[in-house]
């Protein structure tokens, strides 16, 4: 429930109630299971647990904006810490319990994983086609998709932190399953199907990193495939691969074909780059954008996107300690130092980047170390738990580069991921080498 509703607007009590009530189990297990917590593959919880320390150290004593730096404390904290307890429990009921709950548990999961998507289709089918299917006269406005800020508008950057997960999941899934001598064909149209669906999410809503990473993880995909299946090709199993990224090829295709920037993405990363020279990254499009080598205005996507992010390695490296603010730190750091600058630049668009600008050299370091040692733990897990602790980390690892993540709604899935996949390698019968 709550994976299904975490990126919905204008519902945050149902959000907020299954973090309180997932919470309040998740104590209750990870009390149950506290003496796993003292082994050594414990350590991505403690590093995380660490990362609540160091926020609170960093609001009383190295805060550069103590008003908005408590508000979020209060807010995006609060929840990260209660997402992060529900994760906890999950994980350790989940490792600790496989049998029992091994024909319901990754359904439901999966399940969970897959709505939003399914929540998108649902809503773009009754927005275009309300009409003329269904005969409805009008669709209530929670039940459209938005090209912009409305009241019930979900932006890209949700949709690519919770759908391409669960795409990533579905690959490692039918990876799996192409490994087996007798290939289950139910779970392999699911899993195709959803890999089709959360395509279909990125070019409905016009996501350029969606196909960027989901072109990765193919990548990913194909290489893991030629190393772990070798000798076992079959045509079948040639054919299968063959159908994915012939379908996946097409809509990508259809994606370039509306998006011009990606033809002018090298010239404009050529004006992007000289930040001297061309300032107009300082002013969020309030002055207009250069003109690139081809004669034409430079896509504001392409040349802010690469501006923003060489300026944003530069105020890191003159702030190690952070400015405090996971949402907002950016901002603040540029009219700071460009006081001519304007007030409306918010984010750098690189999630990690901004994580490190409000965080600081110390807060990003337990987040990446806690992430790469949980990635590590991922593989000591049972079949599915493995393909879901990885790929999403995966996923996560990947979206967070480029992608205008560090805000409100996704600091606190970021947590949850980490301590979820290190918990799942927490078993009572666990043998630490």
């Amino acid at each position: 429930m709550l994976y299904s509703v975490w990126i919905l607007p204008e519902i945050a009590a149902w959000r907020n109630t299954s973090l309180v009530i997932g919470a309040a189990l998740g104590l209750y297990v990870s009390y149950q299971y506290r003496f796993l917590l003292l082994n050594k593959v414990a350590l991505p919880i403690w590093l995380v647990g660490m990362l609540f320390i160091w926020a609170s150290f960093h609001l009383l004593f190295l805060s550069q904006n103590p008003v908005v730096q408590l508000i979020e404390f209060k807010g995006i904290w609060k929840r990260a810490l209660l997402a992060v307890i529900f994760a906890l429990g999950l994980g350790l009921s989940i490792a600790n319990n496989t049998e029992r709950i091994k024909k319901w548990a990754w359904l439901l999961i999966y399940l969970g994983l897959l709505m939003p998507t399914l929540i998108y289709l649902l809503k773009w089918t009754l927005t275009y086609y309300g009409q003329s299917i269904f005969g409805l006269e009008s669709v209530p406005l929670f039940l459209k998709v938005y090209p912009g800020s409305q009241l019930f508008y979900v932006p890209k950057t949700d949709y690519v932190v919770f759908c391409l997960p669960t795409l990533a999941v579905a690959l490692g899934q039918i990876l799996t399953l192409l490994q087996e001598k007798r290939i289950n064909w139910a779970q392999l149209f699911i899993y195709g199907a959803s890999i089709a669906a959360v395509s279909f999410v990125f070019y409905g809503q016009n996501i350029k990193n969606g196909f960027v990473y989901e072109a990765l993880l193919f990548i990913l995909f194909l290489l893991m495939m030629a190393v772990l299946i070798k000798k076992h090709w079959t045509p079948i199993k040639v054919g299968i691969i063959a159908l994915i990224l012939i379908g996946v090829g097409f809509v990508g295709y259809k994606h370039i074909q509306q998006n011009d920037s990606w033809a002018s993405f090298a010239a404009d990363s050529k004006i992007a780059v000289q930040l001297d020279r061309y300032q107009e990254w300082k002013f969020n499009g309030e002055k207009g954008y250069p003109l690139n080598e081809l004669g034409k205005p430079v896509s504001a996507t392409n040349y802010e996107r690469i501006a923003w992010g060489l300026v944003g390695i530069k105020l890191f490296q003159e702030n190690l300690l952070g400015y405090g603010l996971i949402e907002n730190s950016f901002g603040p750091l540029v009219n700071k130092k460009w006081p001519e600058a304007s007030v409306h630049l918010t984010h750098a668009h690189s999630g990690w980047l901004d994580l490190a600008l409000g965080l600081g050299l110390p807060g990003i370091a337990l987040v990446l170390v806690a992430l790469i040692l949980a990635l590590q733990l991922a593989r000591d897990s049972t079949a599915p738990w493995k393909n879901l602790g990885r790929w999403v980390l995966l996923s996560t690892l990947l979206l967070w580069c480029t992608t205008e993540v560090s805000n409100n709604g996704n600091f606190d899935p970021l947590l949850f991921w980490i301590v979820l996949t290190a918990s799942l390698a927490l078993r009572v019968n666990h043998k630490s080498n």
